[in-house]
């Protein structure tokens, strides 16, 4: 599916009359001057330029076998694309890929593509035509792909056990000149780039990918340090609502926010911001608060300003994943209004310089409930052999997983020979094709059963998985690897809807951006991702519960199995 692209043709306002509003401005860019660089004549020949750098970075035996720099090969060409007259653009670019040489992969064997009804086609492509780039450079880029099977060994992406995109071979530098325009723009058009042609949920974002490239050109042009070129890259690639988004050393981001944390640990319930944990003796917030304000503002318009920096899927149940970002302060005293038993109070509550580490108490790997019950949390896991704990669980009367916990290890893929009798189909997984940059390619994954490699019994008593909004990627994905079950219920809250592997890009100045890299779907092509998983039966928590200390799901679970057994 191919998702139509606008281009910006508009005029420039004159950079006079901008300069009359802007020469007494504080340091910086203003709105006005802002608006006249989206719109200029060098923002459309840049946004041009990273469009077919990227397309011949991917397809182009050049780059593909290493013999030549794909980001040499732009820095060079930055600077005479950005002066260029319109006209001149295309034959620049048409030289440039002449001089890459003649298109040959090798002794190389072709790649099998799958049938158009096992693919996904996300990158949009539709920009190659003659009106746009000139017959001389329409038919350059025409003659890319398929790609055969080469060795991608010195390539700008290879793939991890054929299937995994693997960015390693992207250049990083221990010296990164900020100042310098074409070291930001190589950042930008790296990261916009491999989105484009890897990250499989393109499709379905509120946003156009493409539109908002000519978005944040002016502002990487714009900016000139480090806190500009990494805020820039966290504010575009937030637009992909996908939480496994993160800048990997987030000293900018979290100096952004402030330099000082409150230990306390948020949750979201009855549609309310609400502490869940404190920790240490002298934070005067309790559990069971509802923010309120954050030294005097409202904690709707903290949530927005922070969103503008993080990826998630759904802004209605964003609090779960930003929540660590939300309490930060410039100053170390911090005014925070709640509402603790019907009352609005104000308190004033002393932060920790940076983020604050906070110790939680250690968790088994399993434990056995009052009622015979056994309960696993998957994020215990260490040394734990699930064979050995399903055998000491043959007789109980129910079992629960927590899945609001993040998996530690494999070892929960091997559950599902117990809790169903055959194989099941519980996802469709879409791979990037490494034939195809752009297009996603369907295959089907089924777990179940028990096998020479997984010997196991059929556990037949009531089975429930807890799931909520903190539920996310590896989490969810068990889910729907277990959920198949005879006996299993899915019992909680939607789950957050961010799965599939993740990626890392380095960026050229040594931080690492994060991305999902494959696609996840049910057995019936079901969106999972930004709307979650449902559960069977919902149970949602409250303040007051809360309030009490109480896990109010898991009381839940145990309620429901001893009815299950009673029928």
């Amino acid at each position: 599916m191919k998702r139509g692209r606008r281009l910006v043709k508009l005029l420039a306002v004159l950079l006079s009359i901008c300069l009359l509003f802007t020469s007494c401005a504080p340091a910086g860019v203003s709105d006005e001057k802002s608006t006249d660089l989206k719109y200029s004549q060098e923002v459309q020949n840049l946004e041009k330029l990273c469009k077919v750098w990227g397309y011949t970075k991917y397809y182009h035996p050049a780059f593909l076998l290493g013999q030549k720099d794909w980001d040499k090969e732009l820095k060079k060409l930055i600077p005479v694309v950005s002066e260029a007259e319109e006209e001149e653009v295309n034959n620049i670019l048409h030289e440039w890929f002449v001089s890459l040489g003649e298109i040959d992969y090798g002794n190389s064997e072709s790649i099998t593509l799958p049938p158009e009804e096992e693919r996904i086609e996300q990158a949009d492509t539709s920009w190659i035509r003659e009106d746009y780039l000139g017959a001389e450079l329409t038919e350059d880029l025409s003659q890319l792909g398929p790609i055969p099977n080469i060795d991608r060994s010195k390539s700008p992406v290879k793939f991890n056990q054929g299937k995994y995109p693997d960015f390693s071979n992207e250049a990083t530098h221990m010296i990164f000149n900020y100042g310098n325009m074409s070291n930001r723009l190589l950042g930008l058009f790296r990261v916009w780039n491999a989105v484009e042609y890897y990250f499989p949920y393109l499709d379905i974002m509120d946003e156009d990918w493409g539109e908002l490239l000519a978005e944040y050109i002016p502002k990487m042009l714009e900016g000139r340090d480090q806190k500009t070129f990494e805020l820039t890259i966290a504010e575009l690639t937030a637009h992909l609502q996908d939480a496994h988004v993160a800048l990997l050393d987030q000293k900018v981001f979290l100096n952004a926010l402030g330099k000082y944390s409150l230990p306390v640990e948020l949750t979201q319930a009855e549609g309310k911001v609400v502490v869940q944990n404190v920790f240490g003796d002298t934070c005067p917030l309790q559990r069971g608060d509802i923010i309120l304000k954050l030294d005097g503002v409202e904690i709707e318009q903290v949530i927005e300003e922070r969103q503008k920096y993080l990826s998630d899927s759904d802004k209605e149940r964003i609090v779960p994943h930003i929540s660590s970002y939300l309490l930060w302060s410039d100053s170390q005293t911090m005014e925070v209004t709640v509402m603790r038993d019907g009352k609005e109070e104000v308190l004033s509550a002393q932060g920790y310089v940076g983020a604050f580490n906070q110790k939680k108490k250690k968790t088994a790997a399993y434990e056995m409930l009052d009622g015979n019950i056994g309960l696993i949390n998957p994020e215990a896991f260490q040394e734990e052999k699930l064979e050995d704990i399903m055998q000491e669980y043959k007789d109980t009367d129910g079992l629960i997983i927590d899945l609001r916990q993040y998996p530690s290890n494999g070892e929960l893929d091997y559950l599902a020979s117990y809790l169903k009798k055959e194989p099941t189909v519980c996802s469709v997984i879409a791979f990037p094709s490494q034939s195809i940059p752009g297009v996603m390619v369907l295959e089907e994954q089924s777990y179940g059963g028990a096998s020479e490699q997984y010997p196991s019994y059929y556990y037949e008593k009531p089975v429930v998985l807890l799931m909520n909004e903190e539920s996310v990627s590896a989490s969810e994905f068990h889910v729907m690897i277990l959920r198949g079950g005879e006996n299993v219920t899915v019992m909680g809250s939607n789950s957050h809807g961010t799965d599939g592997n993740t990626v890392f890009l380095p960026l050229p100045n040594k931080n690492v951006i994060r991305f999902t890299g494959l696609g996840v779907y049910t057995p019936e092509m079901g969106q999972t991702q930004r709307i979650g998983l449902t559960p069977d039966i919902e149970v949602h928590p409250t303040i007051e519960g809360i309030k009490e200390g109480k896990d109010e799901l898991k009381e839940a679970a145990v309620s429901y199995i001893q009815e299950q057994n009673a029928k």
